[in-house]
């Protein structure tokens, strides 16, 4: 059998860049158009995503095997989507506090790129999505990082101090 190989693999760092970059888009401009509208621009929304692109592919791009480098990107990209139902409660628990109840708009007209996210099913619906595709993704990683024979190894251990 020939030893894995540790190496550095610059697909898998773009990918989890771009998915988490992404996924911290929708977040960001979920979150502060509705608490401060107009504050959210295009601009602004590619600066976060590509600062957090940026710093996801840094931390996915180090040395492993390919089993290893996968799994850090489904674990990371997996953790990121599990903040989108956060996202999504923060909005809906901010379009009570912002606009002033004065006003007769309590901030449900948020557009994401030509989408209305905040008080609408397609809000409900992205906070479920990145809640299963966080768990999917997760369970994945984790599953990708966990050694093999790690069962056989603890059964063996633990089995010396209930014999």
């Amino acid at each position: 059998m020939r030893p894995h190989r540790e190496r550095r693999n610059l697909g898998a760092a773009v990918l989890a860049g771009l998915g988490c970059g992404g996924l911290w888009m929708l977040a960001a401009t979920t979150i502060l158009d509705v608490a401060r509208p107009g504050v959210m621009t295009v601009p602004l929304a590619l600066g976060v995503g590509g600062v957090t692109g940026l710093a996801v592919a840094a931390f996915c791009w180090r040395p492993g095997t390919s089993r290893q480098i996968w799994g850090h990107v489904a674990l990371t990209v997996g953790l990121h989507a599990l903040a989108l139902p956060v996202a999504a409660a923060i909005s809906f628990g901010a379009t009570g506090i912002w606009p002033p109840p004065d006003t007769a708009d309590l901030g449900l007209s948020l557009d994401v790129f030509g989408v209305r996210l905040v008080g609408t099913p397609a809000t409900v619906r992205l906070a479920v999505g990145g809640f299963v595709l966080g768990l999917l993704l997760v369970s994945i990683g984790d599953r990708a990082l966990r050694r093999r024979g790690m069962a056989n190894r603890m059964g063996r251990g633990a089995g010396r101090f209930f014999r």
